[in-house]
């Protein structure tokens, strides 16, 4: 279009520009402004090619909106911004204004444009709230049009000139005559000007010719400061010409100056006539000259006797002195060496002139109406001066005395501020000269902002748009006359702020001063500065200390805060100003929030500039504790605005991540630490400051980013904890005022929904920081269900006290699920669900799921039917909703915490409540989102916690099964009936879904035998699921006769019955075994339809890999068989899921029968020394020191006990009973004492006597032990090899003595204390001898302990010999325990597994399932373990259904050992297995162990019709 159509083209981007003015839009948001800004850019670009149509375009529409009618403040402010981007836009046109235009487009700027800017500048006075702003911005398009079109402009000035020669007095117009004031003036265009003037100022009337007076002395000036190298060259080399003109206008200037009043208004422009004649005023400072320069003489004697006020007219005084200070001003254009007679002139009236200027006895004025111009003056004066003589500074003095006039202090500061930014010309001196002044600045800043300060608090500001300055106050009108001393001082503060602005180095100048004091005098100047930015009232202040601020933290002015240590400085002082400021940013109270966001950003980059610079030592005091405040503080405040309302706001936070990442990066560089130490969520401040450039993108778009992002957040810190309890206040005021004030604006609305979603992703971060520690791979034994329920949902959970902010936020956000707020409830209701299902940090899961399940759960706590209320019916219908789209949602991390919590309670009782509905309308529609989330929960399965899967998915069936067909065919209505048939598909869909691999659970205690249930529950779902098909064949015959009509319905009725064929599938695949025999007759069916239905069924499960095996006569062997598999399965870490499950959750009276039954099992899988290391590791984990190793009755201890004695029976045999057997058949040992106790020695015995005797027999035994190292059974060594490896991780200065501190209490002396029990001699030992080994015992656990007798005294004797024998000890324990036997070399003596252990193991399985998936739930790692171990124990014990006899706890049999391993130990003992005659019968598989008699004997079983097969 551009190039085919580009007057079409260029229209249609003005017509867009006019479009989006704010006087159509209303008030601009950053949106807005952007766009606008776009336009404004694309038009100025454009001007360059389409001059002309552009700025014909612009002004129409300029025209358009000047004829605008408005009403009402806020349209009136829209007027005014539309005119002033307009006017700039124009301005930037024109000043761009290409060479080669056409005289038509001169003619077209001058007839239409001209007078449009001409309206902004005649028509806005006084009075009109933005008459300065318009008047500035029309001069400034004034400006940029004469020059490239000053003849057009000139030849208007001039034919009103010409029209004014000839009007009356009373007529006078001279509007276009002012336009002098405005245009581009250069040498020639003042020349053209002045011959003009010259021409046609006689001709004028007097308000004519005052007119030209005043505006050819500001065009004078518009040449000065625009092209002063014109003006210094005029001194070069004069211009007759010039000068000429310059004198001729004099002279009738002179003649018109009649009156004091006239020569007043006149003098300033003469003075200005006569340095433009360089020659003349060289001749008149000489004094020489003819009568022709007499006026000009006499013009200058009356400025100087004026000046020294003996004209006797203060009129004249004034206007001397105006006139003075132009030529003092002039002068500063002209370097000294071209003419430095005019010099002369100005040192003969200067200090007439300063004397006049700067009395603070009589400050000079002009009146009430003139201050502003007098404040002008004065500065005007003081920067001549300065410029002319900077070392002339008594004036200065003047104005920095304490008792000055305000005025004067006002006027000092402001010639400094243009002295520093105004010093364009070679010659002019630099502020350098007035630093030795620093300090009387530092003062007057201080006392300043003090003054303002208190009265800001003392008298809290009218409401204004913006701070009044100095020269406004001067024009303001009497109300504020009793404010004027605040004012006063508030303009001061301004200018003080600007003059740091401009310099800071002025006020930072403290030469010989020591570093601590320099540092304090800088802290006070920042802290100063860093008060004004919060300043609501007062914009324009608040802007420029930020500014300031922003100066000060540039890197080279950062070196002048203390140069003697400047790093530490920095530290100190900038981090004071983030911490104040982001304090103030928190409370979001400022208007300018954003803005000054945007301020502190760019203090981050310069901050980061400076480390950079002193990258080696950029650390240095960084550590302090202020420090640490503001970083916490910084982060507080960037979360904070990640909830703004206010898209930009959001998206400069997220920018300001960016520099958080640069400064930890520097600052972890210098120390080469690792970046996450500084800043623990670098990476997620990281990916926050790369999506800051979404400016295109919605807001709701954004706020979900941002929300993702936040739940990424892993690690708590205080700034993140912190920002969350902040928001959580503000949101609680939020909820409360939105609930009782419902008529807010949008955007309080919309931050709080903002809010709620912060809230929902950064809740984890804070669930993390309060949950205690967990206590890694192990976590202690437990007690009875009863008592360490709570302790397993805190540890799956992590819930949190009850009181903390977080449970209450949940607990709000609950309630608000139901609220019924008659105005904003919907929208509450809907925002609530929306953003808890989507946006929830997935650490809360557990959490949300504990309390939904609470909180339905209390809808069945009552006694009597269930409560059905609205409330309640609504809170199921949001939990539904909300489960559904947190499962839908695969929120990044959701699978890692959704199995922390089981949903089976929760969704078991929705499903209770919503069958209760009934049958209307909505309850059908409830019953459909149910189903389908059933289906989506089955989706998750693998990341969800279920305690019994099994039987919890055969409940679901049984309740889903239920509703379909439930009303389908009763249904009239055509609509009703549609609803019904989506009911009966989505819980077909679940069905499906519940059904895949299920096998059927019938509910126990019915006393109808396990597989006779199975087979009645699968008929029954069987055959509905065959009448569900029917009726969908029977309606889809109907519909045929009613075609188009039932098309929609024939769609639905085919995904039914390809549901149906799949749940039958599932069905039969997962229960062949009991199904298969009802189902196969129907393969034989008479109907064809069924038959081919059951043949798809057929078709589908072969297609599923459906396992035939379960119909063989071996399957329950082969389960039992798995079921083992299972429980000795080992993850890739060496982790044993089910195995270390099980050995948490099972009571303490049954870990005798579990220690038999786990080393049973594992050895005969050779994984003894896997189920040995996890089982120490545990036990060594939760052990306080290494004294109380294996000294409780711990199932560790029971482990290795069992160890013991299974593996060592023959060892001891072997070992003792020679031992035993010597002392106890030879004569002379039968009657000799061992005791050594004197309190129980008998009368004839000798106590020196006894210690020998039981020394004697002591070091016997012990050397019998130590030297038995090669006997020492391979299995023992691998489990005191095993004990070794793990007690040296946690204990490494003594690992070895647990081992033997163990072998010795658990193994060898028990057998020593009591042979007989033990099986090692056939009868007890006499008395004397059973009490010598139990001393003996003592003295060989004292050696193995590696301690000396303290507390026993009779024992202290035996010191010597135990200390003796400590290192034999050590180089004993070491043989046994430093190298374990390589596996396969291991007689893996109890291979032989009896049917009693596998039975037991079913019991204990089956018992505490429950509470082995609770605890999985809380430590499992899928990713670690492959697929669900838990999972496959549970459809395992669901097929083999409950043990056959009652749970232990139930019976009189408890308390004795049902599986008694006497049998086993009997086997073991004499190596039975391993003997070929075991090996051939077992291969018969004709004797079956099962059960216990009475005596707790082993049951066998002789099978009669298996060797009768073998021998056919």
């Amino acid at each position: 279009m551009a190039a085919h159509k580009p007057v079409e083209w260029v229209q249609a981007i003005i017509n867009r520009f006019d479009e989006q003015l704010p006087i159509k839009t209303g008030q601009q948001s950053t949106h807005t402004k952007v766009s606008t800004e776009h336009n404004k850019e694309c038009l100025i670009n454009i001007s360059k090619y389409k001059f002309a149509l552009v700025i014909n375009g612009l002004t129409n529409i300029l025209k358009n909106v000047n004829n605008m009618r408005i009403f009402g403040e806020a349209a009136e402010k829209n007027l005014y911004f539309s005119q002033l981007i307009i006017l700039d836009t124009l301005e930037k046109c024109l000043a761009g204004q290409p060479k080669d235009c056409l005289r038509l487009d001169e003619a077209m700027l001058v007839k239409q444009l001209l007078p449009e800017i001409c309206h902004f500048l005649h028509s806005y006075r006084e009075g009109q709230q933005h008459a300065t702003q318009l008047r500035s911005s029309a001069s400034a398009v004034l400006f940029s049009l004469s020059c490239n079109n000053f003849n057009a402009v000139f030849s208007r000035i001039s034919t009103r000139l010409q029209e004014l020669t000839v009007c009356t007095e009373d007529t006078v117009d001279v509007h276009d005559i002012e336009l002098i004031q405005y245009i581009n003036v250069d040498c020639s265009k003042l020349k053209r000007l002045l011959q003009e003037a010259v021409l046609k100022f006689k001709s004028l009337k007097k308000p004519a010719q005052l007119a030209v007076i005043s505006s050819l002395e500001k065009a004078f000036w518009n040449w000065v400061e625009h092209y002063p190298d014109d003006f210094t060259m005029l001194y070069q080399r004069p211009q007759a010409d010039m000068a000429d003109c310059a004198e001729r206008l004099f002279d009738l200037v002179d003649s018109f100056a009649e009156s004091a009043k006239r020569k007043a208004a006149v003098w300033p422009l003469q003075i200005i006539l006569l340095i433009l004649c360089p020659e003349i005023t060289q001749s008149i400072t000489k004094e020489v000259g003819g009568e022709e320069k007499a006026n000009k003489k006499s013009f200058v004697d009356s400025l100087r006797k004026a000046l020294g006020q003996h004209s006797g007219s203060k009129q004249l005084t004034e206007s001397a002195a105006v006139a003075c200070v132009k030529l003092c001003k002039a002068c500063t254009y002209i370097n000294w060496e071209d003419n430095s007679v005019i010099f002369l002139l100005v040192q003969s009236i200067v200090m007439d002139l300063k004397g006049l200027l700067f009395n603070p006895t009589k400050p000079f004025s002009r009146g009430t109406g003139c201050q502003s111009a007098d404040v002008d003056l004065m500065i005007d004066c003081f920067v001549s001066c300065y410029r002319i003589n900077p070392r002339n500074n008594q004036h200065f003095k003047v104005c920095l005395a304490s008792t000055s006039p305000p005025t004067f202090h006002f006027v000092l500061v402001n010639s400094l501020h243009k002295i520093i930014t105004n010093s364009h010309l070679d010659w002019w001196p630099k502020i350098d000269a007035i630093y030795c002044y620093s300090g009387e600045l530092r003062t007057m800043f201080a006392d300043t902002l003090g003054r303002v300060i208190q009265s800001l608090s003392a008298h809290p500001p009218l409401r204004m748009t913006s701070s009044l300055t100095f020269k406004e106050k001067m024009t303001t009108s009497l109300k504020f006359k009793e404010k004027s001393t605040d004012l006063d001082s508030r303009s001061l503060l301004l200018a003080l702020v600007k003059l740091i602005h401009a310099d800071p180095k002025l006020m930072l100048h403290n030469p010989g001063k020591p570093g601590q004091e320099i540092q304090n005098s800088t802290a006070e100047i920042i802290k100063g500065l860093v008060q004004l930015v919060p300043l609501t009232h007062s914009a324009e202040l608040s802007q420029e200390a930020m500014e300031a601020l922003l100066v000060l933290h540039q890197p080279e002015t950062i070196e002048l805060w203390n140069p003697d240590a400047p790093i530490e400085t920095f530290w100190d002082i900038s981090s004071q100003v983030l911490f104040l400021i982001c304090k103030k940013l928190i409370g979001h109270q400022m208007i300018n929030s954003t803005e000054i966001l945007k301020w502190l950003r760019e203090i981050l980059i310069c901050r980061n500039k400076f480390l950079l610079k002193n990258k080696e030592c950029a650390t240095q005091g960084s550590l302090i504790p202020i420090s640490r405040q503001a970083q916490t503080k910084l982060e507080v405040c960037l979360y904070t605005f990640l909830w703004s309302p206010d898209a930009e706001a959001v998206l400069v936070a997220m920018s300001c991540f960016r520099h958080l990442c640069e400064e930890a990066d520097i600052r972890c560089s210098v120390d080469e630490l690792p970046v996450h130490t500084v800043l623990p969520n670098y990476n997620t401040f990281i990916e926050l400051a790369s999506v800051s450039n979404m400016m295109a993108t919605g807001r709701n778009t954004l706020q979900k980013r941002v929300m993702a992002l936040l739940r990424r957040i892993k690690h708590p810190t205080a700034g993140n904890v912190e920002a969350w309890e902040d928001t959580y206040a503000k949101w609680e005021q939020a909820t409360k005022q939105i609930l009782n004030h419902p008529k807010n604006k949008v955007e309080d609305g919309q931050e709080w929904i903002n809010m709620t979603g912060f809230l929902c992703a950064l809740g984890g971060v804070c669930l993390q920081q309060r949950s205690t520690p967990s206590l890694g791979t192990y976590s202690p034994p437990m007690g009875p269900l009863t008592e360490r329920k709570g302790s397993m949902i805190s540890m799956s959970s992590c819930e949190v006290n009850s009181e903390t902010s977080l449970n209450r936020f949940l607990e709000r956000l609950l309630a608000l699920m139901v609220c019924t707020h008659e105005k904003v409830g919907v929208q509450i209701r809907t925002n609530v669900k929306d953003l808890v299902g989507l946006e929830l940090s997935p650490a809360l899961y557990s959490m949300l799921f504990t309390k939904l399940r609470n909180s339905i759960g209390r809808f069945f706590d009552t006694q009597g039917p269930v409560p059905i209320t609205d409330a309640n019916t609504l809170f199921v219908e949001q939990t539904i909703a909300i489960m559904k789209n947190l499962l839908d949602s695969h929120t990044e991390g959701s699978s890692e915490h959704l199995g922390q919590a089981s949903i089976e309670t929760m969704m078991l009782n929705l499903v209770r409540y919503v069958r209760i509905l009934g049958n209307i309308v909505h309850a059908i529609q409830i019953k459909t989102k149910l189903c389908q989330l059933v289906e989506v929960m089955m989706e998750r399965r693998d990341d969800l916690s279920f305690c019994q899967e099994m039987k919890f998915r055969n409940k679901m069936v049984e309740y889903l099964t239920d509703w379909v067909m439930g009303t389908s065919n009763q249904a009239a209505d055509d609509d009703v009936k549609c609803l019904t048939r989506d009911l009966d598909q989505a819980s077909m869909e679940a069905v499906v879904s519940l059904l895949a691999g299920l096998p059927l659970q019938p509910e126990e205690g019915d006393g109808v035998e396990l597989m006779e249930a199975k087979s009645q529950l699968f008929l029954k779902y069987f055959t509905l699921f065959m009448n569900l098909l029917n009726d969908c064949s029977e309606v889809e015959e109907d519909g045929q006769q009613v075609a188009g009509r039932k098309r929609g319905m024939s769609r639905r009725l085919a995904s039914l019955r390809h549901c149906t064929v799949l749940a039958m599938s599932n069905l039969l695949n997962a229960n062949v075994d009991s199904g298969l025999m009802h189902s196969i007759g129907l393969g034989y069916h008479k109907d064809l339809q069924t038959r081919a239905t059951f043949m798809e069924v057929l078709t589908k499960i072969l297609q599923q890999g459906t396992e035939f095996d379960t119909l063989a006569e071996t399957v329950l062997a082969d389960r039992f068989e798995r079921l083992v598999e299972l429980v000795t399965m080992m993850g890739d870490q060496g982790e044993l899921p089910i195995a270390m499950a099980l050995a948490n959750v099972v009571p303490c009276s049954q870990w005798d029968e579990l220690a038999r039954v786990l080393v049973t099992l594992f050895d005969s899988r050779h994984l003894l020394y896997q189920l040995l290391w996890n089982m120490f590791s545990k036990e060594v984990e939760l052990a306080d020191s290494m004294q109380t190793l294996f000294r409780g009755n711990s199932l560790a201890s029971k482990i290795m006990t069992f160890c013991f004695k299974v593996y060592g029976a023959a060892y001891l045999q072997k070992l003792l009973e020679p031992l035993l057997r010597g002392i106890i058949t030879t004569p002379e040992w039968q009657q000799i004492s061992f005791e050594v106790d004197p309190t129980r020695l008998e009368q004839a015995e000798n106590l020196e006597e006894n210690q020998k005797n039981l020394l004697q027999i002591t070091d016997r035994f012990f050397l019998a032990i130590i030297n038995s190292s090669s006997e020492f059974p391979p299995q023992l060594r691998s489990v005191c090899h095993c004990l070794y490896q793990v007690v040296s991780q946690r204990f490494p200065q003594n690992s070895i003595g647990a081992v033997g501190s163990a072998m010795f209490l658990r193994f060898i002396n028990p057998a020593i204390v009591s042979p007989y029990e033990a099986g090692i001699l056939d009868k007890k030992p006499p008395p004397r001898i059973e009490r010598g080994l139990k001393l003996m015992s003592k003295i060989l656990q004292s050696i193995a302990n590696h301690v000396l007798f303290t507390k026993e005294e009779h024992m202290r004797p035996f010191n010597d010999f135990v200390k003796s024998n400590f290192d034999a000890a050590r180089r004993f324990f070491l043989d046994i325990a430093s190298d374990s036997p390589p596996s396969d070399s291991v007689n893996h003596s109890l291979s032989f597994i009896s049917d009693g252990n596998v039975l037991a193991l079913h019991r204990l399985l089956w018992n505490n399932q429950e509470r082995i998936g609770q605890y999985l739930s809380s430590n499992r790692d899928h990713k670690a373990v492959g697929r669900r171990p838990f999972d496959k124990m549970a459809t395992l014990l669901a097929y083999l259904g409950p043990p056959e006899h009652k749970p232990v706890a139930d019976t009189h049999w408890s308390s004795l050992n049902l599986t008694s391993s006497k049998f086993e130990e009997f086997m073991t003992r004499h190596q039975v297995h391993e003997k070929e005659e075991f090996k051939a019968l077992k291969t018969l598989n004709i004797f079956y162990q099962a059960g216990t008699s009475k005596n707790g004997n082993p049951v066998f079983y002789y099978i009669a019709r298996r060797p009768l097969c073998s021998f056919c």
